[in-house]
């Protein structure tokens, strides 16, 4: 495997920068809602909190893998989404959008450790189709939280997505 370094993604040094820092400010985002809640409301809440989405796609830009500060590794590619198969009513219009428009959607596939899949994906290129299930950061949320002006699709892994090529599925 070639050398895996720290790629820009917005403001941020790296994807896994940009993803931890969202996370961290959604997650205080958050927190705010659930003043008052009855503890079955938060746990409704909880369990929706997060956007997933499931689409078939094909792989349009295949980057170079990324390594962010903390030592995570995340394959970094660019897809084009073909078929919606699941969505969530808070980012439907932007995964519409993105459909409709052949926008290309910005990928991470954290590897390598107990946080994502246990090994990097073999055979991922331009014009390979993938099937995936993760969480989608609509293009306006990345660009308001400083990364760069693209839909994201993260958390393609265990315990939320995953991503299956021709060959494989991986979690």
């Amino acid at each position: 495997m070639s050398e895996i370094k720290s790629q820009a993604f917005g403001k941020f040094d790296s994807l896994g920068s940009f993803i931890e820092s969202f996370k961290v400010a959604d997650k205080k985002k958050f927190k705010k809602t659930l003043k008052g809640k009855t503890p079955i409301e938060t746990a409704n809440a909880m369990k929706k909190q997060r956007s997933v989405v499931e689409v078939n796609a094909t792989i349009a830009v295949k980057e170079p893998d990324d390594l962010d500060a903390k030592g995570g590794k995340h394959i970094r590619m660019q897809i084009i989404v073909v078929k919606i198969l699941q969505n969530d009513a808070a980012v439907s219009t932007d995964v519409k959008d993105a459909l409709a428009k052949k926008r290309n959607i910005f990928v991470a596939i954290r590897f390598g450790d107990s946080l994502g899949i246990q090994e990097s994906i073999p055979g991922l290129k331009a014009g390979v189709a993938v099937h995936l299930r993760g969480e989608w950061i609509p293009a306006d949320k990345a660009l308001a939280h400083g990364g760069a002006k693209m839909s994201v699709l993260h958390f393609t892994h265990h315990p939320i997505g995953f991503i299956c090529t021709p060959v494989k599925c991986f979690n």
